[in-house]
């Protein structure tokens, strides 16, 4: 197999240094269930509870405002589907139309039974019309959902403005963090946000766990849990906590904590050398603006060549470039970006995006041999189209 350069963080970042031997230290040297009361028990919850501080810590929240989950989705639905089960007839949710199909999905889910749903459009740059979310507010929704960093884009939506005007309304806000943990400040105890989704992997921890933020503090909100059965945390969310995932969570947010803001203008700086390393190319359409799209971001629809014809030249080439056509989870069932097309581009543009995702690991040199192998693999696939 040929080297490859990574450029996929957004999908998955990997293993933050430290991360792997917490986890294994935990796993092997605190056994006990943390739910029991005995001596292993009280040190497994031991672990958790510091894990909770830590990412707690990161975005502004208490400890025991932290819900651990299995990952961002669960933590999603457990927010969408707990709101509108709390509420009862007549819920009524407010999200815009390029969210992760973890809210995308659940919602549609809901609107099959019965709660209404409004959907915010973007625009060219992917970014929602305030009037738009005012209009919307103004018709007395239970709660708005709205991602902050875009999975695919990376185009940042003014959360601490979204949370103002929904303060201001009475109405509730959940936030999908998913991308913009360690990357943005988040600081809940400032900005009026009931509920926001959390993920591990995404930051350098391990795959499988994340958490679910539920302010606690007044405004309160009423969430009513999804898994039940042995009353863990609080009733909202049950089951035997995996320790040595929640530890690895909590080694990983330290880490970002530490790092992470602190790296994104040298991301942002890579980011601008890889845009100009391809754009001579010409026939290259940036979905996003730079100055609002998170710094490890690049979306580039490519014109001229067959989307599936390019993400496997890239992955397969030589060198490889770990790199994906959008969201993990749509390309797995095949979909171009429904985000893209939400910003106007055309099918078959959607199908040939390309979102290059940076993190640790990546340096000048990764960046040249890739847009190096992007220029040469869009060149043959070009010429090859024009010979058909």
């Amino acid at each position: 197999m040929s080297a490859s350069i990574y450029l996929d963080h957004a999908a998955t970042a990997p293993l933050a240094p430290g991360v792997a031997e917490v986890m294994h230290d935990v796993l092997v040297g605190a056994p006990g269930n943390p739910s029991s009361q005995h001596a292993e028990g009280r040190a497994a919850c031991a672990h958790i509870d510091a894990a909770a501080e830590k990412v707690a810590g990161l975005i502004g929240a208490e400890p025991r405002e932290i819900v651990w989950t299995s990952g961002a989705t669960e933590s999603s639905n457990l927010a969408l589907r707990g709101v509108a089960e709390f509420i009862g007839a007549g819920a009524r949710i407010v999200s815009v139309v390029t969210e992760h199909p973890a809210t995308r999905d659940t919602l549609s889910a809901l609107a099959k039974q019965g709660v209404t749903v409004d959907w915010l459009e973007v625009d060219a740059h992917g970014a929602i019309d305030h009037d738009a979310l005012a209009a919307s507010l103004a018709q007395g929704p239970d709660l708005v959902s709205i991602m902050q960093v875009n999975n695919e884009t990376g185009v940042i939506h003014d959360v601490p403005a979204i949370a103002e005007q929904c303060a201001a309304a009475g109405v509730a806000l959940h936030v999908d963090a998913a991308q913009s943990l360690g990357r943005l400040p988040i600081d809940v105890s400032a900005t009026p946000i009931a509920l926001m989704s959390l993920s591990a992997h995404k930051i350098g921890g391990p795959k499988g766990i994340g958490a679910l933020y539920v302010r606690r503090r007044a405004p309160k909100i009423g969430v009513a849990a999804q898994i039940i059965g042995g009353g863990q945390q609080r009733g909202l969310r049950a089951g035997t906590l995996p320790t040595h995932q929640i530890a690895g969570f909590g080694a990983a947010a330290a880490q970002a904590a530490r790092h992470g803001i602190a790296s994104q203008p040298e991301w942002a700086r890579l980011r601008e050398r890889l845009w100009q390393g391809m754009a001579p190319l010409g026939g290259l359409l940036r979905n996003g603006r730079p100055e609002t799209t998170a710094a490890p971001f690049l979306s580039v629809s490519v014109t001229g060549v067959h989307g599936a014809a390019l993400i496997t030249g890239l992955n397969e080439g030589e060198p490889a470039l770990a790199v994906s056509t959008g969201a993990a989870c749509s390309a797995a069932k095949g979909e171009s970006s429904h985000v893209v097309r939400a910003m106007g581009r055309s099918p078959r543009e959607a199908a040939a995006t390309i979102r290059f995702s940076l993190g640790p690991g990546v340096d000048e040199v990764a960046i040249d041999a890739a847009a190096q192998r992007f220029r040469d693999e869009v060149r043959r696939l070009r010429t090859l189209a024009e010979a058909a």
